[in-house]
């Protein structure tokens, strides 16, 4: 606990993640037992989850919860949801929506500034890294939990969870428990050898032991050594994706380059990253991350996997695109009918402004090389101007073309991504195309060569989370 709280120093909400069982028990008690050791003013919470998945019995766990907070004098949140239904509804299972749920609920009351306790125990450890060698886990899955971890909370957010009890084995939890007169509920699921992860508790772990006495503790040993490992190769994942990875309209946008190819462990972990930041639930490695690479390096244009949680990726020609759940590939409907200049706005995830400007007939070199930058002759314009997405076979004369083409050729000869050809990415006025961003401006709407006035508008690609 003083390790966690030296990391997270003040984190105005503690939650104690408690499920009525005999670890969760034990943490309520030490959150109790810490009280006057945490900062002053946080706020000490006991949150209970009913699954909805045990009838009865999960009614009376919730009750046994908020006794227990009350007589810890703790705080007690309740919340109850159908997790069989989200799983259906979600395309996961019920532990996965189980899971993602319980953090939804986490972040609500910890917010992303407090932090949520759980009664994860050594015995726990051991069982999730023999699950994870089960599946063919790679490194991460060998390291285990960690005592403070970032858990995502999509969309977007995320929670810090913090496991004090994550060294301690359950028989002295156990012992500790029962000679201080604890009690607590036991859930009968515990004991169905049918799950995985009982049949690793109550026949492999003991077995393992009477085979290989001390073997807990150094499968646990060795996994605080792989979690260091795991965590350099996290930090670099994320840093690749804060370099290549940005949110575009329905989905995000990872460029795939010479760089990001050089380092294919890192290029990994970074589109664990991404699928994580949007679904919230932990990944398989093997099946989903190994896919993606295959994708990235050799994957035909416009080749599209689908992942768990119902996330599509589509190979572009620059990159991958992860179409966010539930979204369209494009963002193409109504158009943005743009005030009178000058203005400054931001519509469609473009930043765009127009200014008035004295103009000597030609635009200044410094605006010739930036292709967010055009001078508009003001005579040509039909108004208003209006943001919208090219029309199923409309037409387009670029500056200094002899004619007009379609606008979805002109998309494909300047290989433009298949994601961006029906955003609304088309500068028009009541006559039709104004600048086809950021690859061409019309011709009749250039600059004649006498000085005057001219319009000037910049369109960028905007900050969008």
């Amino acid at each position: 606990m003083q390790r966690i709280l030296a990391d997270v120093p003040e984190p105005g909400v503690v939650v104690a993640a408690v499920s009525g069982g005999m670890d969760s028990v034990v943490l309520a008690h030490l959150v109790a037992a810490w009280r006057d050791k945490f900062p002053g003013g946080v706020r000490l919470v006991a949150a209970h989850l009913n699954h909805g998945l045990r009838g009865a019995a999960a009614d009376a766990d919730q009750a046994f919860c908020r006794d227990l907070a009350r007589a810890l004098g703790l705080g007690f949140a309740a919340q109850a949801v159908d997790a069989a239904a989200v799983a259906k509804a979600e395309g996961m299972g019920e532990e996965e929506a189980g899971r993602a749920l319980r953090y939804r609920f986490f972040h609500d009351l910890a917010g992303d500034g407090g932090l949520v306790l759980t009664g994860h125990h050594a015995d726990d450890q051991a069982e999730t890294i023999l699950l994870h060698l089960r599946r063919g886990a790679h490194r991460r899955g060998l390291a285990g939990m960690r005592e403070l971890a970032r858990v995502p909370v999509p969309p977007g957010l995320a929670v810090r969870v913090g496991r004090p009890l994550l060294s301690v084995p359950r028989e002295e939890l156990h012992a500790l428990a029962t000679a201080e007169g604890w009690t607590w509920r036991d859930d009968a699921t515990n004991g169905d050898v049918r799950y995985a992860r009982n049949r690793i508790r109550h026949r492999i772990i003991p077995a393992l032991e009477a085979i290989m006495p001390g073997f807990r503790i150094r499968l646990l040993e060795r996994a605080v050594a792989i979690a260091e490992a795991e965590r350099e190769l996290t930090e670099r994942g994320g840093e690749l994706v804060e370099k290549a990875a940005r949110y575009e309209h329905g989905g995000r946008f990872f460029r795939i380059d010479e760089d990001a190819l050089s380092e294919p462990e890192r290029l990994l972990y970074a589109f664990r990253t991404v699928v994580e930041d949007e679904l919230g639930v932990r990944i398989p490695y093997g099946a989903v991350l190994s896919r993606l690479a295959e994708l990235a390096e050799g994957g035909r244009l416009g080749e599209t996997i689908c992942l768990p949680g119902r996330l599509r990726v589509r190979r572009e020609s620059d990159g991958l695109f992860f179409f966010f759940p539930g979204a369209g590939a494009t963002d193409s409907s109504g158009e943005y009918i743009l005030p009178d200049p000058p203005f400054s706005i931001q519509a469609y995830g473009l930043e765009i402004s127009a200014d008035w400007v004295i103009s000597t007939g030609t635009v200044p070199d410094g605006d010739k090389a930036d292709s967010g930058v055009q001078w508009l002759e003001p005579s040509s314009l039909r108004w208003p101007l209006r943001l919208r997405a090219p029309r199923p076979g409309e037409r387009f004369r670029p500056l200094g073309a002899p004619g007009s083409r379609k606008i979805q050729d002109i998309l494909v000869d300047t290989k433009t991504p298949r994601r961006h050809r029906g955003l609304p990415r088309l500068l028009a006025d009541h006559a039709g195309g104004v600048w086809l961003w950021p690859l061409r401006l019309a011709h009749r709407v250039r600059l004649t060569g006498r000085p005057g006035r001219a319009l000037r508008v910049v369109m960028r690609e905007g900050k969008t989370t």
